[in-house]
């Protein structure tokens, strides 16, 4: 089951839904948001750099 943390949710709330969480940038068209296996948004491309702290940690279907 997908699912956001409560953290994030309240980001949410505040406005932040389209800002990375890692890096606080907005999402664009070639790097959308992507939510982490710990319920984060960020940007896909942190998750696939095998050099970051998100790489390969996002939850299985990918929901944004």
């Amino acid at each position: 089951m997908n699912w956001i943390s409560q953290q994030q949710q309240d980001r949410d709330h505040r406005g932040l839904r389209h800002v990375c969480s890692a890096c606080g940038h907005e999402e664009s068209p070639k790097n959308p948001l992507v939510v982490t296996a710990d319920g984060w948004r960020v940007h896909r491309s942190h998750t696939t750099d095998p050099t970051d702290g998100f790489y390969g940690k996002t939850q299985k279907g990918d929901i944004r």
